[in-house]
This record gives structure tokens, C-alpha cells and sequence, in this order.
């Protein structure tokens, strides 16, 4: 500002104390507010010195208070860019001696407590000397502050955390004990108005190691209210209060009281999915996501004490439920149908790119190339859709297999995603997904109708393609019968037989390509043996990309290994391909992508890294 003069602290005074004044309805941001509208009416008016001291006002209460920390309790409140460079509100090292020194001179005369305890705190942070009356004045500021369910939030709750930490700090025992004095009286008292005043209260309690004397106590009168609100039907407020009984008993190390509070939040979750089931699909997915958890949580029942409360048969029980609702959830899921896409004249030009070829080695060149996923552009399309339906990225998924299973959650990507770590299983997901549908148009509109003109102009003999996996330098040694017979059986239309055959061999070729580069492929285990690693694990190593190359990396993930995606490694290994998913598109391009890169391998140089 041109003018930073500041007025008197009398003026000031009777000013704020005239005009800024409770409810603060959204705590410190609402007193700033109301001191920024106050200083702009006085600027109006030509009071530019009282203006500048109610601006600075608005300024040291629109900080964010962080309890947690006892060097920076105090943080911007906004942060933004302005296109250019990123921008930001005031923060204590903000202030100046001057500023300081007008704050020393009119806190104390400030009647608001709020107020008060933010000037006297900001004295205690940032005046040089430090002086201990500053932190001692917004201490007992801090303490008036009223216990109450309306105001608790946003801000009462960080200020007693200050002040429990400011009386730590300066090692005032008598502020110690008179705050806990409070606490206690606050948690004792009932509020009809709010369920979770009590467990607000006790968590603060506990987290701060306040009243170790009463706390089993404190965690009996939680479980407590949690019982009474598991009776009444409000279960997830039930939770919430065993869950912090549960761990103030374990702190205490009783036993029997832990797992008694986390038995009944199993219980909570089968009665919430019980009261959940309805004929809608809604109400399955709801029914079966809270057995899920119940079962997780009876899951955290020691081994050796399940037999005696019976867990094992509850979770049988649960697992019953879960099965149920699976099942009907798939029988009420709508069917979806997309307007049919015309791919016409991409069969037809599929047709003509594998025709009239002078024999059946160039056949195969041109039929295997038809364009493969690229890595940087399905990630680009993912992050395109993010911010083009933003709305669809706020909400997670749930994906089911056919029986009726949970396979795999999608996390939601939201709309403030700032670093890679923190975005990558959304978009992946979002990728993997994307390439999903990409396969279905590739096999019907490409893959099949290539296939099927080349069997019209050649005959493809096993032997052909024994010879085919004898040369290529992909194909292990002592493989080339196992995978020209996987490959002969997509040529026949066989492509249940052919995955059967193809994914084991695809897991050995990964693994002996990495061997073959260096990366231990084993692990060893605690009693000394060697184990070879699945293909997921194999996938994930971190000189996979580097060998394998992103654009196949990703490509193997998605129909091998995701349970996002198609999964096959999985579903050949344990058996779950039927008739009829063992024949799917997904099993015919996975077909086609060996083929292409044992034929490939002959040919391209750009396969140097696979072979």
C-alpha cells in the first residue's frame, strides 16, 4: 500500500470492538472477511490509518491455522496463480517491527477471545524477544472459547489444539490441568443435537494424551454411545466411536474391550448391508461393498482368538452375503448399447491390405502391421477425457467378473491432482480401459477379416509355423512346439485352445527377455528357496519399461496381467475362462500380438529390445 501509516491503538480498538463481533458463522475466515469489508468502508471515507490497521487485521486472521506444527502454526490461507507466478495471502514472516508493535499495543484490549488469542499467538511467533505473557495471553484467550457442536467447526478445534500445544510449550503445568478441567466437563455432557460432539472431544483427548487417568473412561463412554447408536440404526456414526474406543483400549492393552468394539463395527457393517438390500441394483451394490468390509474387519481378529467369539463362522456367513449380492447385482446391471458403428470400410480396407500378396511370409508382414497401442497417446487421450468430462473423474469404479466378484476398484482421479504418484492409478485405469475398447474394434474391424482373407489365399500348416518360432529370437529354446502349436490353433479359430496354450509361453518369453538383459527374474524366500516370479510381478520390475519398451509394456499389462483389463495370465492360471470368455475378442488379439511379435522379430529392427 502507498500508505502503510497505522492509527492509533485507541482508535483501532474502539473500532473492532464496536463493529467485528460474533457469529463467526466459518470462524477466522469470517472475521477477516468482516475486517476487510470494514477497512474498505473506512478507506471510502477517507480514514486511510484505520483502514491500514483494519486491512492488517483482516490480513493476520485470514491465516490458516496448522496446530500440528509448533515453528509454523500459521499458513496462508489462499493460495492461486495468477497465470504467471503463484500468489498468495498473508503469512506471519509477512509482518513488520511496525506492525508488530501496533499488534503489542492493542491486544489486550481486545474483547473478542477469537480475536485476542490470534494476536496474542501471531506476538508469541513472531515478536523478537519472545516474550512468555504473549503465549500465556492466548492460552487463556483460547480457553474462552466456547464448546459447542455449532461452532466446533471450522476453527474452535484447531484453537484448543494450539492452545494445548502453546501450554506444553512453555511448560505451564497449571494451564495444562485447567485445560483438561474443560475438556473433561465438555465430554461428560450429553448433546442432544449432535452424536458426534463426544467422539470429536475424545479423539482431541486422546491425540494429545490429555486425562490419562480417565481414559479408560473416556473410551468406555464411546463405546458406549457407539452400542446406543448401533441400536438405533445409525451405523456408521457406530463405527466412528468404537473405532476410537478400539484404539484408546488397545492403548491401554485391554483386550477383551478391543475386540469387543471391533466385533460390533463388523456387526455395523452386516446390519448397514442387510438394511441395505432391495430389489435395485443400487441397494446390492451398497449391501455388497458394506459385507465386503465387514469382512475385512473381522479379518483383524487375531487367528488364536477367532475360535472363541466365532469369527470364523461369521465370515462364512458374510462371504454368503457377499456371494449374493454379487450375483444379483450382475442380474439387475442395465445393458448399455452403444449406437452401432459402421466399420464397413475398415474391413474392407483390412481386406485389401492383406490381398493379393506373393506369398505367405509377406502375408503375415502385412497382416501383423496393423497399428499397436502408443503409450504417450493413450495416456494423452486419458488425461484429454479428464478435462474434457471431468464430472466422470469424481467418481471411482467398482468392475465385477462374471460370477459376480469384485476384480478391481478404480480410483477416482479428482479434480485437483497434483503430482504423478497421486494420478498415475486413475489414469492408467482410464488407459487400460480406453485400450479395452480398442481391441474390440481392432479384432472385428481389422484382426478377423485379415485373418480370414489369408486362410482364403494361403494354407498355414503347423509346420510353417514351427519353423516360423524356430527362427524368430524371441521363441525360448525348447519352445517352438508349445507356441506354434498356440498359434496354429488361432489359425483353425481355436482361440480357446490357443490362449490355454499361449499365456504360460508368454509369461516364459518375458521372463527369459529379461534374463537376458541382466534382471534377476527369482526371489528367494526364508527358507532359501528360489521361486521364479509370476508375470505380474515380472511386469512390474523396474527395468521392465527399459527392456520391454512402454508402448509393449503397457500393452502386455492391460490383456495379461490388470485386473482392470483383461487379465488373462489370471484367468488361464486358475481356470476361470469358460466356453465362452475363452473365446472373447480379448483372447483373439492376444492371438494376434504374439503372432505379430514372433513374426516381427524376423523382420523389424524396431524388436531389438524384446529379442
Amino acid at each position: 500500500m502507498s500508505d502503510s501509516t497505522l492509527c492509533s491503538a485507541t482508535e483501532f480498538i474502539n473500532n473492532s470492538n464496536l463493529n467485528i463481533n460474533d457469529p463467526f458463522e466459518l470462524g477466522y475466515f469470517s472475521i477477516s472477511v468482516a475486517y476487510y469489508k470494514q477497512a474498505n468502508l473506512e478507506r471510502g471515507q477517507g480514514n486511510e490509518a484505520l483502514a491500514n490497521a483494519l486491512q492488517l487485521a483482516s490480513d493476520i486472521c485470514s491465516m490458516a491455522i496448522n496446530p500440528s506444527s509448533p515453528n509454523d502454526p500459521f499458513k496462508a490461507g489462499t493460495t492461486y496463480s495468477d497465470g504467471n507466478t503463484i500468489q498468495r495471502s498473508a503469512i506471519p514472516d509477512d509482518l513488520t517491527s511496525e506492525q508488530l508493535d501496533f499488534i503489542a499495543g492493542v491486544y489486550t484490549d481486545i474483547t473478542d477471545p477469537m480475536i485476542r488469542a490470534r494476536f496474542a499467538d501471531i506476538l508469541w511467533l513472531c515478536a523478537s524477544p519472545r516474550k512468555v505473557d504473549y503465549a500465556q495471553a492466548a492460552i487463556e484467550s483460547y480457553m474462552q472459547l466456547p464448546i459447542d457442536p455449532e461452532t466446533w467447526h471450522p476453527d474452535i478445534k484447531q484453537c484448543w489444539e494450539r492452545c494445548v500445544q502453546l501450554a506444553r510449550q512453555t511448560k505451564d503445568r497449571q494451564k495444562i490441568q485447567n485445560i483438561e478441567s474443560i475438556l473433561k466437563i465438555a465430554f461428560e455432557k450429553y448433546y442432544s443435537d449432535s452424536h458426534f460432539m463426544n467422539l470429536w472431544l475424545g479423539e482431541m483427548i486422546g491425540h494429545h494424551h490429555l486425562l490419562r487417568d480417565d481414559l479408560t473412561k473416556i473410551s468406555e463412554e464411546l463405546c458406549g454411545h457407539g452400542i446406543n447408536l448401533l441400536n438405533s440404526g445409525n451405523y456408521w456414526q457406530a463405527r466412528d466411536h468404537l473405532a476410537v474406543a478400539e484404539k484408546f483400549f488397545r492403548a491401554q492393552q485391554e483386550d477383551d474391550k478391543w475386540l469387543n468394539c471391533l466385533l460390533l463395527s463388523a456387526e455395523c457393517f452386516v446390519l448397514e448391508g442387510d438394511s441395505q438390500v432391495t430389489n435395485n441394483i443400487q441397494g446390492q451394490m451398497a449391501a455388497n461393498h458394506s459385507y465386503e468390509n465387514a469382512l475385512q474387519t473381522y479379518r483383524k481378529v487375531p487367528k488364536a482368538k477367532r475360535s472363541l467369539y466365532a469369527v470364523n463362522e461369521k465370515m462364512v456367513s458374510v462371504r454368503d452375503k457377499i456371494i449374493e449380492t454379487g450375483h444379483n447385482i450382475l442380474d439387475e446391471m442395465p445393458v448399455f448399447q452403444l449406437p452401432s458403428v459402421d466399420i464397413t470400410d475398415t474391413v474392407k480396407a483390412s481386406i485389401e491390405h492383406v490381398s493379393d500378396k506373393q506369398d505367405l511370409n509377406h502375408a503375415l508382414l502385412y497382416f501383423t502391421a496393423f497399428p499397436s497401442p502408443i503409450y504417450k497417446d493413450l495416456r494423452s487421450q486419458a488425461l484429454e477425457s479428464h478435462q474434457q468430462y471431468f464430472l466422470s473423474s469424481l467418481f471411482g469404479n467398482i468392475h465385477y467378473s462374471g460370477d459376480g466378484r469384485v476384480t478391481a476398484k478404480t480410483p477416482a482421479l479428482g479434480l485437483d491432482y497434483k503430482t504423478e504418484e497421486e494420478s498415475e492409478p486413475a489414469i492408467f485405469s482410464k488407459m487400460t480401459q480406453d485400450f479395452q475398447l480398442n481391441i474390440q474394434f481392432m479384432v472385428q474391424g481389422s484382426i478377423v477379416p485379415a485373418l480370414n482373407q489369408i486362410l482364403m489365399d494361403f494354407r498355414v500348416t503347423k509346420e510353417y509355423l514351427i519353423q516360423l518360432c524356430e527362427l524368430s529370437p524371441i521363441v525360448p529354446e525348447g519352445r517352438k512346439y508349445l507356441l506354434a502349436s498356440a498359434l496354429w490353433s488361432g489359425f483353425e479359430h481355436d482361440f480357446r485352445n490357443s490362449i490355454h496354450l499361449l499365456a504360460p509361453q508368454v509369461e516364459h518369453i518375458v521372463r527369459i527377455c529379461l534374463k537376458n538383459n541382466g534382471v534377476h527374474t527369482t526371489t528367494i524366500d526364508k527358507g532359501g528357496i528360489e521361486n521364479e516370479n509370476g508375470l505380474s510381478t515380472l511386469l512390474k520390475h523396474e527395468q521392465a519399461e527399459e527392456v520391454l519398451g512402454e508402448d509393449l509394456l503397457f500393452e502386455l499389462k492391460a490383456v495379461f496381467t490388470e485386473s482392470i483389463g483383461a487379465n488373462l495370465r489370471n484367468d488361464v492360471a486358475h481356470g476361470l475362462l469358460d466356453d465362452q470368455s475363452s473365446g472373447s475378442q480379448v483372447s483373439v488379439y492376444a492371438w494376434w500380438m504374439i503372432l505379430r511379435l514372433v513374426v516381427r522379430s524376423l523382420f523389424d529392427s524396431s524388436t531389438s529390445n524384446v529379442e
